[in-house]
């Protein structure tokens, strides 16, 4: 058996990323960035009011030395026009005018201030304003390029793109993103034993829930599943099924990967022209997992057939694997302390991993309280958990309020 972090520099060293592509922004959700994004202009191009108001000249609003004082200045000035966003302005600014301006409209030459519409008070119906309050210049003016300049780098390579960074690309005019491939994961369970979800179960039958839960796993790694359904404990139709597999850039193979009669993951693997990597981790539950790579470089993963071990093996190992073929090596599980909720026995030998929830307590830290689960075959024992409590190997038992680490899980990041 080897460690898990040993286990995962293995796996990380075989995951390189994948080709990258060009496309449309809209299309270009969740892809991780394989070229930096530069503005093509100053943003914002012009100096922008931040509020509904009037642009002024500050030194004509009776601008004094005392700020305290400022709430008693006032000042009575023409209106000379007014600015909606999108319009430019028709001209200069004179000294004793006003304009009106809207939120994001450009400030006309002349101007070195805004007044807030609520510091004011229309006089000579509408011909004047009054100014309530005495401003500095550059009073709620964002000046030009004061967010970037043109060609400055907004979005870095390596970036995961999510809503805010579709935002930040098109606010800097990238109509098409240069993107890492997206992996293709085949999803292959093994067993006699296995129906599908709308099958009742009968006999020794069970239905196949990492099927769908290793479906959702990939979709939140935001990669792209290819469901081939079961194999059979026979090892011409495996080896059949294995070889479709293989054709993706990442196999994930449930089951049959033991020492039983029926366990022919792992000769299947060889003969198929696969490289085993390792094949035991140091972890409970989880511990009969396969690594291994095709000779075109494809990653194979064999996990257990119980489902929460199935679950632990993606998230410790496959997870940062797909994140590695789209362009982001570095994310490997992120754990965090949380004070425990209840007490927990010794885990023993090996690194042992439980369903939990954690939630935010009143003082700003994380609590976490296992579920109530009844071992690696419980599925149902996942329900409601958001983290997996870590317990190092030959930690002491933990009581009430003792510091745990925890695993955030299923793509949930805190």
């Amino acid at each position: 058996m080897i460690d898990v972090d040993e286990a995962q520099r293995i796996v990380l060293a075989h995951a390189r990323p994948l080709p990258t592509e060009d496309v449309p922004l809209r299309d270009a959700l969740y892809r991780t960035l394989a070229a930096d994004v530069r503005c093509d202009v100053d943003n914002p191009p012009f100096d922008r009011s931040i509020m509904d108001g009037y642009a002024v000249r500050a030194a004509d609003t009776g601008r004094i030395a005392n700020p305290a004082e400022c709430a008693k200045a006032s000042a009575t000035l023409r209106v000379a026009g007014r600015i909606a966003a999108g319009q430019q302005p028709r001209r200069p600014l004179q000294p004793g005018e006003a304009i009106r301006i809207n939120t994001g409209a450009p400030i006309p030459p002349g101007a070195d201030a805004v007044v807030r519409v609520e510091d004011t008070e229309s006089a000579n119906d509408g011909r004047d304003v009054l100014i309530r309050t005495a401003v500095e210049p550059g009073n709620f003016i964002t000046p030009r390029a004061a967010y970037v300049k043109a060609g400055d780098v907004v979005l870095q390579t390596g970036m995961l793109l999510t809503p805010a960074e579709i935002g930040v690309a098109a606010g800097a005019g990238a109509a098409k993103l240069t993107v890492y491939r997206t992996p293709t994961v085949s999803i292959l369970a093994t067993g006699d034993e296995l129906v599908d979800v709308d099958q009742k179960p009968a006999g020794a039958q069970i239905r196949n829930s990492n099927q769908y839960q290793l479906e959702a796993l990939v979709r939140s790694a935001h990669a792209t599943p290819a469901v081939l359904g079961v194999a059979r404990d026979n090892r011409v139709e495996l080896r059949r099924k294995v070889d479709e597999a293989l054709l993706c850039d990442v196999c994930c193979i449930t089951g049959g990967v033991s020492m039983g009669e029926f366990d022919f993951v792992p000769e299947v693997l060889a003969e198929c022209g696969v490289t085993i990597h390792f094949q035991k981790m140091a972890i409970k539950p989880g511990r009969p997992v396969i690594f291994g790579t095709t000779p075109r470089g494809g990653l194979v993963f064999a996990l257990p057939g119980n489902p929460v071990s199935s679950f632990i093996g993606f998230e410790l190992l496959v997870r940062p694997a797909l994140a590695a073929l789209q362009g982001r090596p570095n994310e490997l599980p992120m754990f965090m302390p949380a004070s425990l909720v209840g007490s927990l026995p010794p885990p023993g030998k090996r690194r042992a991993f439980m369903p939990a929830r954690a939630r935010l307590g009143h003082d700003g830290g994380w609590r976490v309280e296992p579920l109530r689960w009844h071992g690696s075959g419980d599925t149902f024992g996942l329900a409601g958990a958001n983290v997996m409590i870590m317990r190092p190997p030959g930690a002491p038992p933990t009581r009430e309020g003792d510091s745990v680490s925890v695993l955030w899980i299923g793509g949930f990041a805190g």
